[in-house]
């Protein structure tokens, strides 16, 4: 089960790769706090922070595809607005596809700055220190 779809998240971008790297470290940053925040709002049966929580880690995860860890928030969100929680193997859940979620991004990410630095380096032995030129 793929949870990235990195070339929509590109066009969201406008195909900024720069852009799109910056917003995957800032998701790698926060998607374990913003997902312990969520299992601990469950764990306490608290619904407005359920819902709370669940709506903002929708917005965060959006851009990046998941489609499946997105249904299972907005899931979440619904209940928790009706004062209804159905599972409590929700936490677990959402623990995992966001922990594959980041597997995905990381490898992405890491990918696409490799494919960069290589260009960079191409780049520099292309250059002559003393035309100051590129060939």
């Amino acid at each position: 089960m793929a949870l990235l779809d990195w070339d929509m998240f590109l066009e969201r971008v406008e195909r900024n790769e720069a852009l799109a790297l910056e917003l995957a470290h800032d998701l790698l940053l926060t998607l374990d706090e913003r997902i312990e925040a969520l299992a601990y709002a469950i764990s306490l049966g608290e619904f407005k922070a359920i819902e709370r929580n669940a709506h903002s880690l929708r917005g965060l995860i959006a851009p990046y595809g998941g489609l499946e860890l997105l249904d299972l928030l907005k899931l979440i969100e619904e209940q928790a607005r009706a004062l209804v929680l159905e599972c409590s193997a929700l936490p677990l859940e959402i623990s995992g596809m966001g922990i594959a979620l980041k597997r995905e991004l990381t490898e992405k990410v890491d990918s696409i700055e490799k494919s960069l630095a290589q260009k960079s380096e191409a780049a520099n032995l292309q250059f002559t220190g003393d035309e100051r030129s590129f060939i």
